[in-house]
Formats: structure tokens, sequence, C-alpha cells
């Protein structure tokens, strides 16, 4: 999908590091079984992201990826509903929003290409797909959506998923805050970084590079 070779490293980077964290939480000995889950979730999305952004991307299967994200996207409103984590419900699944568009957006998204590739059937290389549009390849993205409905929802999609990217990020910076200082000999010695901010960081990362992957298709 990314024509650029610089766009397309630094878009992996954005989301293999946060998927190799989400399994390595998976693994983690001790946590609860709904959070092997959410963060199972995350890692499976971070590597389907990572191999859209190179060509050999296009044959995953589509079956089983909407399969996956559709599931996602459910297990994130249960989860939000059941487990409020001492919030109201409400403002769990209002919490919960932003992982649910993600989850929702891959399924989108796959199912605009499968259907642009299976429209295109034996057109061949070097003709357009239905809904599609290939002139211009070679700059940054090899496609973009032709249809006015198809861009403004990748529109909608990018911007909100970077505004909710740089929260993340903002929250990453506010976990990351070296903690109060301890006063040692009569200088201020600080105590190391908060280790709540990777997972927000690692939230920032994956919602900036999906934001970035669809405002290409725009």
């Amino acid at each position: 999908m990314i024509d650029a070779t610089g766009l397309r490293l630094i878009l992996t980077a954005l989301f293999v590091l946060p998927a190799l964290y989400a399994l390595w939480l998976v693994a983690a000995p001790g946590r609860p079984l709904n959070s092997r889950v959410t963060h199972g979730f995350h890692a499976v999305m971070g590597m389907a992201m990572a191999a859209m952004s190179w060509p050999g991307g296009s044959g995953l299967l589509v079956g089983p990826q909407i399969l996956v994200f559709s599931a996602g996207a459910v297990w994130f409103v249960i989860a939000a509903l059941t487990r409020p984590d001492g919030m109201t419900r409400p403002a769990a699944l209002l919490r919960a929003v932003p992982h649910i568009v993600m989850m929702a957006g891959m399924v989108w998204m796959v199912a605009v290409m499968d259907g642009s590739a299976m429209a295109s059937g034996a057109g061949g290389p070097g003709h357009d797909m239905p809904g599609m549009d290939m002139s211009g390849a070679g700059a940054l993205s090899a496609m973009t959506l032709s249809g006015t409905g198809d861009r403004w929802i990748a529109g909608l999609l990018a911007f909100f998923l970077v505004g909710v990217g740089l929260r993340w990020l903002a929250q990453a910076f506010d976990q990351a805050r070296l903690a109060t200082p301890v006063a040692a000999q009569g200088t201020a010695a600080v105590a190391g970084i908060r280790p709540g901010a990777r997972e927000p960081a690692c939230h920032a990362a994956m919602a900036v590079g999906m934001g970035v992957m669809f405002l290409l298709l725009v």
C-alpha cells in the first residue's frame, strides 16, 4: 500500500513495536484473562497494519481479518460494560471508544480493499480498481479511494485517530514525567520513568500510524 520506502519503514515501526509490547503483556505471568485478550487483539491489529504497509500485505486472507477485528470491536464493548474498573459503565464505554473505532476501522479498511480487488477481477496490472484510484501511485501511497463517501469515511477516521493518538501521547508524557523528587545530600534526586507511560505511548503510536494510513487513502 505504501510506495515511499521511508514512510513504509516508519509506519512499520509504529505498528510492530506496540504489537511486540502487547505480545509481551499477553505472555507476562499473573495477568488476568481479560487483559491478555485485550492486548492480544492489539498485537494482531499491529501486525496486520504493519503487513498492510508492504506490497505483500494485500495477500492476507480477508475473511479471518474481518472476523477477528469484528470480534475485537465487540470485545471492547463487552469489556467496558462488564469490567468498568471502578468507573460508571457510560464512562468506561466512552474510554473504550478509540479502541472500538480502531477495530471497526480495520474491518472497514479490509472490506473496502477486498471489495475493490474482487471487483477488479481479471483487469490485470495497470488497470484502476473500482473504488480505488491507482493513478497517484508512486508518490506516498500505491492507491487512493475514488468514491466520495469512502474518502469521507477515511478522512474522518484519520482525523479521529490522529487526534486520539496525540491525546494518548500527551498522557504518555504525563506518565513519564519524573517522579516526586527525593532529597539526596541537598540535591534533588529523581526516581525512574514511570512504567505507566508505556501503554498510552503504544496506543498513541498505533493510532497515529493508522490515522496516517487512512489519510493516504483520501
